[in-house]
């Protein structure tokens, strides 16, 4: 009895290993993968073809959008003010510096149709503006301006106007201004008298001759050498002694003009003093200025200052030089300046000696033998 159960106990242990065998047979079957062959290679795949791209659909005719309110026409550009008709304008403004500036522009741009406009703006109550129409009238040498500057440069409050009065009519030439700017020469603003002075000179206004030898002995250099200079544009005879006194005065300047004005009086009799004034001694302006005073009175005794001041830096010295060459020089003197155009390079100067080569050949061709 007890083999029979062990036995059976052996039996169902035999049993019992053989399922749990079977089962973890299984377990490893279910979880251990297949083994498979490794697969031929397969060539690169090609680039799948891009689909044709296709005209986006026209929008159903109901679609369509609607179209935009109509614009406003542009307004057409405004056209620019013409400057002159601005200034014209501008003549009448409420502000005296807009307007002096009108006056200012009108006598730049030369316009005779604004002399009415400018003519009313003497009277301006701004003297600015008086100022500067005059110097526009002036500049237009509007003789109907004439009387009204004449007015200006008696009465004007304002020194300023006075003395553009008297330079606008220096523009003008009218001579029945003669006697307000001998008048002028009174005026207690110097600068009014000088500008008289130099329209008188301007007008040759001899009547005022008197007055104006009268300011050979101020004590103001400026009103001398203004009177002196007046006196010469009157070719005054009268006045050759006092100027000639005055080759010996204390300003420079006032001798130069002394110089220049008996060069244009032809007064001989001053002669001997200008040759002292070639002087190597003197200032150069002075001896070029006796060197044509001389000429102008035909006599050659300023040539060699002339030779010498030819090839001077100084433009106003060398023309001077070459003036009085051409007046007055000899065969020598032709010589001498076709030599300089010879060894002159610069253009300007060469243009300058050659001219007076052709004047001083005339000169010498047609002068008696």
């Amino acid at each position: 009895m007890k083999n029979m159960k062990k036995v059976s106990l052996a039996v169902t242990l035999f049993f019992a290993a053989a399922a749990f065998a079977g089962a973890q047979t299984a377990v490893d079957k279910s979880t251990k993968p297949a083994v498979k062959k490794p697969a031929a290679a397969k060539p690169a795949a090609k680039p799948a073809a891009k689909p044709a791209v296709k005209p986006a659909a026209k929008p159903a005719a109901t679609a369509q959008p609607a179209k935009p309110a109509a614009q406003p026409a542009p307004a057409a550009a405004a056209q620019p003010a013409d400057p002159f008709e601005d200034a014209l304008a501008k003549l009448k403004s409420k502000d005296p510096a807009e307007r002096r500036q009108a006056a200012a522009y009108l006598a730049q741009a030369r316009n005779p149709k604004a002399a009415p406009a400018l003519l009313a703006a003497l009277s301006d109550d701004a003297s600015q503006v008086r100022q500067a129409a005059a110097d526009a009238l002036g500049m237009l040498n509007w003789r109907e301006a004439a009387p009204k500057l004449t007015e200006l440069l008696a009465k004007d409050a304002d020194p300023a106007v006075r003395q553009q009065a008297a330079i606008s009519l220096s523009y003008i030439m009218d001579q029945s201004a003669g006697p307000a700017l001998a008048k002028a020469l009174k005026d207690p603003q110097p600068s009014v008298r000088y500008a008289a002075l130099h329209t008188l000179g301007v007008l040759g206004y001899k009547a005022a001759e008197d007055e104006v030898i009268a300011l050979l002995s101020s004590e103001d250099a400026n009103l001398r050498r203004g009177a002196i200079a007046a006196l010469g544009q009157f070719q005054s005879k009268k006045a050759a002694g006092p100027i000639a006194a005055a080759l010996d005065d204390t300003d420079q300047y006032a001798r130069i003009e002394a110089v220049k004005a008996l060069g244009a009086i032809g007064e001989k009799s001053a002669a001997p003093a200008l040759v002292k004034l070639l002087d190597k001694a003197e200032p150069a302006q002075v001896r070029a200025a006796a060197a044509m005073a001389l000429a102008r009175m035909e006599m050659n005794d300023g040539l060699m200052t002339a030779y010498e001041f030819v090839r001077s830096p100084e433009i106003s010295l060398r023309s001077q030089a070459l003036n009085v060459i051409a007046a007055v020089g000899d065969t020598r003197s032709l010589q001498f300046i076709e030599e300089a155009i010879t060894a002159e390079t610069d253009p300007a100067k060469k243009n300058m000696l050659d001219f007076t080569r052709q004047r001083l050949a005339l000169k010498l061709k047609t002068q008696p033998k």
